[in-house]
Parts: C-alpha cells; sequence; structure tokens
C-alpha cells in the first residue's frame, strides 16, 4: 500500500483546532485533522463509509465563517486503541476527497478555506 503522503496530489495544512468539521446530515463528531485543496483528514470514533459522498460544513471556532463542500470517503482506517479512564478506545482516521474541484465557485471557497486554516487566530 502506497503511503497516504504520497497519494496525495496537494499539500495539506494541519489545522491544530483553527478549523472545525461536521456532516450537515448530522451523525457523529469528526475533528479535523488536516485539510488541502483535494481534501482532508478527520478523526472519529467509528469507520466512515467509504465511497459515501455528503455535504461537509468548515467553520471557524468562533463561527463567524463557514463554507460547506460535498467530498467523498476515500479511506477509514483504525488506528490502535487508546486509553480512556483505564478502557481501550478505538479511533478511525478518515481520508475525504473534495467532489467538484474543477468549478470555479469551489476553487473559490476552497482557497479562502486554505486561507482560514493557515490564518484564523482567536483573540477571546
Amino acid at each position: 500500500m502506497v503511503p497516504d503522503s504520497e497519494r496525495r496530489q496537494t499539500i495539506r495544512i494541519v489545522v491544530n483546532g483553527n478549523l472545525n468539521v461536521e456532516s450537515v446530515t448530522g451523525g457523529q463528531s469528526l475533528r479535523l485533522v488536516d485539510v488541502g485543496m483535494g481534501g482532508f483528514c478527520v478523526r472519529s470514533l467509528a469507520a466512515l463509509p467509504i465511497d459515501s459522498v455528503t455535504s461537509y460544513r468548515f467553520q471557524t471556532p468562533d463561527k463567524k465563517w463557514s463554507a460547506i463542500f460535498r467530498a467523498r470517503v476515500v479511506h477509514s482506517n483504525a488506528l490502535p486503541p487508546e486509553t480512556k479512564e483505564g478502557k481501550p478506545v478505538q479511533h478511525y482516521v478518515s481520508g475525504i476527497s473534495f467532489v467538484n474541484t474543477e468549478s470555479p465557485s469551489v476553487q473559490r471557497e476552497l482557497m479562502t478555506l486554505m486561507d482560514r486554516a493557515m490564518s484564523f487566530v482567536s483573540f477571546s
């Protein structure tokens, strides 16, 4: 299997809490790990269904900016279990690819997303 870093076609930005992501249809909590022009990576407590396409809302922690993108789950893999309060907790990491990225309007929104990922600073 080829490592993810060799399959990616775009640079990814580690967000460190600068942005949040959620499925607009609800479901489990997602923690955004990184984002790039081609897609993003999330951690979750359950595997995401491979090849599922849904809309995801990205927003700054202060909720002053948000954007919605359609994306497809490319992979969802189990991480080694962690121990929390003495009990094993399973996490998954999923790679998700944006769809319709050739559209000029999607490209503009993705550029704004990248800007937010790199420059958001909270003063609260």
